[in-house]
């Protein structure tokens, strides 16, 4: 959050913080193609520069991620912006992930993955 007592991040700077956070961060448009995600998710999940502007859903293996995907997208849609959270296994690795919309201005764009390591 910004204040006039507090200097905002530009752009650039922003972009280091991103980069640098011991979370994963990975942006979806609505179409449900990845556009960004941070050099931490690159390291603790499958996720690969020729992957930008590919739809998510090629990522997963599951069905059941693809369906949970869709349900999040559209919900997000409809207008509801209550993030998702759960907890999955993955890599050999037990994770927390939190999807919450993406929204700029009144507009919804897509969606942003967080997820932290727990063990």
């Amino acid at each position: 959050m910004k204040t006039d007592e507090q200097p905002g991040l530009d752009p650039e700077n922003l972009s280091l913080v991103l980069e640098r956070l011991p979370v994963a961060v990975t942006v979806v448009d609505l179409d449900g193609r990845m556009v960004y995600f941070n050099h931490y998710a690159s390291q603790v999940l499958d996720r690969k520069p020729e992957y930008l502007g590919k739809d998510i859903r090629l990522c997963h293996q599951k069905p059941e991620s693809n369906t949970k995907i869709d349900r999040m997208i559209e919900t997000f849609k409809s207008g509801n912006p209550t993030p998702y959270y759960y907890e999955a296994d993955r890599y050999g690795r037990r994770i927390a992930v939190t999807v919450t919309p993406w929204i700029v201005g009144d507009s919804l764009k897509g969606c942003v993955q967080t997820v932290i390591v727990k063990d």
